[in-house]
């Protein structure tokens, strides 16, 4: 869990209020910019996770004509007033890459084989071949 300091936060808002309002006013390049700013701020994730709370009307909206309630939410930020902790899960890296495994050659296995027959030829006389372990005899 991460704690994002108040003036950080506040200032992270202020840059994803701006991308927003670019954003809307089809300044794709500038919004992206702004992102850009606000995520080297925070936790991987905040930035996108502010946004949501945006779409979601958890937050306010920033808005060109109105900027009152989200200017007043990054002030609460930076006072303070309206705090963000961010948890963070570690992704467990993908295992190692299996060992390149010997291919055996047909004339190894034709070898192995053999050896794998004649253990069972000689099992079979004792009766151990017709058995699996613990299965009583019939």
């Amino acid at each position: 869990m991460t704690r994002i300091d108040g003036s950080v936060l506040a200032d992270c808002l202020f840059l994803i209020g701006q991308a927003w309002i670019k954003r809307a006013e089809g300044d794709a390049p500038g919004a992206a910019e702004d992102l850009a700013a606000a995520m080297r701020m925070v936790p991987p994730g905040t930035v996108e996770m502010v946004l949501d709370l945006i779409e979601a009307g958890e937050l306010p909206e920033p808005r060109a004509d109105d900027m009152d309630a989200w200017l007043e939410r990054c002030r609460e930020a930076g006072a303070g007033e309206f705090r963000m902790t961010v948890g963070v899960r570690r992704v467990p890296a993908a295992p190692a890459a299996p060992a390149v495994r010997h291919v055996e050659s047909e004339a190894d296995f034709l070898v192995r084989l053999s050896q794998i027959r004649a253990d069972a030829e000689r099992r079979h006389g004792t009766g151990q071949y017709a058995r699996r372990p613990g299965e009583p005899r019939r």
